[in-house]
């Protein structure tokens, strides 16, 4: 599992921090943003923020999913996006009930 911190431009260019946690599974990328409470949160900035960690880890969206925690909470949300050019847009929120992924992140995160 690679863990990193990712720092990105909020709103108002304001500076924000989150976790991210990338497993791959299954030959799945699984990309995880946790929210730890450090400037604009993950949901206002999802998109800005697959579009940035696709391209500074150089991969194909196609072979990634991506998911949501806040850092105080258990529960885990899936985000699909439409990919345009490595850029995310439509953001699709859905809670996450896949045993297998709820037990790559659970003990992790």
């Amino acid at each position: 599992m690679n863990l990193f911190r990712h720092e990105f431009l909020g709103f108002k260019t304001h500076q924000s921090a989150c976790n991210v946690y990338v497993e791959t599974y299954n030959d799945i990328n699984h990309i995880l943003f946790e929210d730890i409470s450090d400037g604009t949160s993950v949901t206002n900035m999802s998109e800005q923020l697959a579009t940035e960690i696709i391209n500074k880890l150089n991969l194909n969206p196609e072979n990634c999913k991506f998911y949501e925690k806040y850092s105080n909470e258990d529960d885990i949300d899936e985000i699909t996006y439409v990919w345009n050019n490595k850029i995310a847009k439509n953001p699709f929120w859905k809670r996450c009930l896949d045993k297998n992924i709820k037990q790559l992140w659970g003990k992790k995160v």
